[in-house]
C-alpha cells in the first residue's frame, strides 16, 4: 500500500481498487518515464492495440511493448490481437522488442505470432490452468510439450530456428 500511496493523489486509507482506478484513468505515455524512474526497472507497457499507442509507448521510454487485449473482455468488439500485430511490428520497426499474447493455445498459435512479428509468446491462460490443476510439474510439462509440439510444427513449416519461422509468410483462409 505505500507504493500505491506514492502514486495516488488521496491514496491515504482508500482500498486498492479505488486507488488503481485513480491511477489507471490518469495514465499517459509521459508516465512510463516517471515508473521506471520510481523503480529503475525496464518498463513494459502492455495492453497496446494500435500502432499510435505503440508509438506514443516508445516515445514515453517503454522498454518493451506487449501487443494484448487481455483475454478479450474489455472491449468484446474490439479488434482481435492478433490481426493487430503486423501494424504494431511495422510501426515499432525493431526500436523494441515486441511481446504478444492473447489466445495463444498451441504450438501453432506460438508459431503464428512469431510469423507476424513477435519477438516474444507470452502463455497466460495455458500456464495458469495447468498451475491450477497440477502445480509446477504441470507448468513444466505444459512447456514441454510446446516447445515439443513447437518443433513439430518449425519441421512442417520447413524453418530451423525462430528467424526462419520470422520470415515466414502466412496465408489468410
Amino acid at each position: 500500500m505505500p507504493n500505491l500511496e506514492a502514486v495516488s493523489t488521496s491514496g491515504k486509507d482508500k482500498r486498492v481498487a479505488a486507488m488503481s482506478s485513480e491511477i489507471i484513468q490518469a495514465m499517459s505515455a509521459s508516465d512510463i518515464g516517471k515508473i521506471h524512474d520510481l523503480c529503475d526497472l525496464p518498463v513494459i507497457v502492455k495492453g497496446i492495440q494500435h500502432p499510435d499507442d505503440a508509438q506514443a509507448a516508445i516515445e514515453g521510454g517503454a522498454a518493451s511493448v506487449w501487443v494484448s487485449n487481455h483475454g478479450g473482455r474489455q472491449l468484446n468488439d474490439g479488434p482481435a490481437s492478433v490481426s493487430v500485430l503486423p501494424e504494431i511490428v511495422a510501426r515499432v520497426a525493431g526500436r523494441v522488442p515486441v511481446i504478444f499474447d492473447s489466445g495463444v493455445r498451441s504450438a501453432e498459435d506460438v508459431f503464428k505470432a512469431l510469423a507476424l512479428g513477435a519477438d516474444m509468446v507470452a502463455l497466460g491462460r495455458p500456464i495458469l490452468y495447468a498451475l491450477v490443476v497440477g502445480g509446477v510439474p504441470a507448468v513444466t510439462d505444459l512447456m514441454k510439450g510446446f516447445q515439443h509440439n513447437l518443433k513439430n510444427v518449425m519441421q512442417l513449416a520447413g524453418t530451423k530456428t525462430a528467424a526462419d519461422i520470422r520470415s515466414t509468410p502466412l496465408r489468410h483462409s
